[in-house]
């Protein structure tokens, strides 16, 4: 069982001691363990090309195009049966490098898209070339850990939220999270060994989590949070019932018990929320029946026309180029 672990703090700093020994209590389990310095990687942005959509639509395996060192985080990411993720907090929200990871690892790696994609391969008698990887359809159980310099907890609001983003679509079940605050100096977590066992305990639950089937997987976290499923705090409040977690999708009841906040979700609520094959397959058919209503527009040929003028000078003068390399 392959444990990987991903970083993308400073190099030795708290963020990556709080990994190790995550992942040293994995190994203490039997777990084979490995772990990536993401800022050591060339991780370019996704610029929407939609070419590994594409390429799965046509019965491909979904490569991204981009040339940079996607391809071997991706392989690393493939092969694990555990991810532990751990990054810092500087504006609020987890590293702005773990949005980048979720943009080229996430839609073109759902689950329910890649299912479809190989049923479309096998439905074409496609044998040539590869297809999906079978990687893909591996079950994983995973963990976060969210560090910040903050010692006010809504500094750190969408630190462990935007770590979902990374693991939702390719449905990776987070058994275990936890948000370090008071990190505001390189490596004093040292001098907090309860940071360093609650990071042990995290490790530890991975590991016991990959030695069981994932399905009988269940959250190991010591805060359940508002929310079931991601066991975040954030939601989504209208006017009036029902409210939302906006990690989740679902919607839940909210009420009052003195001055304490309880949200009721139905299990027919829990089936659906983000990460489930359900609604994954949802919202891929949503996004097909679009596809399908835009096939149908009159005025669609017309697109070309109605660009052209946005390539043309009048609104390319105001555009500042890049600034030129020195060779």
């Amino acid at each position: 069982m392959k444990l990987l672990g991903l970083t993308c703090g400073r190099k030795h700093s708290t963020n990556e001691i709080l990994l190790k020994e995550a992942l040293v209590a994995a190994r203490d389990q039997g777990i084979d363990i490995s772990m990536i310095r993401l800022l050591e990687l060339d991780l370019k942005p996704c610029t929407g090309c939609i070419a590994c959509v594409m390429g799965l639509a046509n019965g491909g395996p979904g490569e991204c195009v981009i040339r940079d060192d996607w391809h071997f985080l991706h392989d690393h990411l493939l092969e694990c049966d555990g991810l532990i993720v751990a990054a810092p907090v500087f504006v609020l929200g987890a590293h702005g490098i773990i949005k980048l990871i979720a943009d080229r690892f996430g839609p073109a790696r759902d689950i329910a898209f890649r299912t479809m994609a190989k049923k479309i391969r096998e439905e074409r008698g496609l044998t040539k070339g590869k297809g999906v990887d079978e990687r893909t359809f591996k079950d994983r159980v995973g963990g976060f850990i969210s560090v910040g310099g903050a010692i006010t907890k809504n500094w750190l609001s969408f630190g462990l939220p935007m770590m979902h983003l990374l693991t939702f679509p390719s449905a990776i079940k987070i058994v275990d999270q936890i948000e370090v605050m008071g990190a505001g100096q390189f490596m004093n977590v040292v001098l907090e060994p309860q940071h360093i066992e609650r990071a042990r305990r995290l490790g530890k639950h991975v590991a016991e989590a990959m030695q069981n089937p994932t399905q009988a997987a269940t959250w190991m976290g010591e805060e359940a949070g508002i929310c079931p499923v991601c066991h975040c705090n954030l939601l989504t409040v209208y006017s009036k019932n029902p409210v939302e977690c906006p990690v989740c999708g679902i919607e839940g009841t909210l009420s009052m018990d003195g001055d304490t906040i309880k949200v009721a979700f139905s299990p027919e609520e829990i089936a659906m929320a983000r990460g489930t094959f359900a609604a994954s397959h949802e919202h891929n058919e949503e996004i097909l029946n679009n596809l399908r209503i835009f096939e149908q527009r009159p005025d669609k040929d017309q697109i070309a026309e109605r660009v052209a003028p946005y390539k043309a000078p009048a609104f390319e003068s105001f555009v500042i180029p890049p600034p030129t390399k020195e060779k």
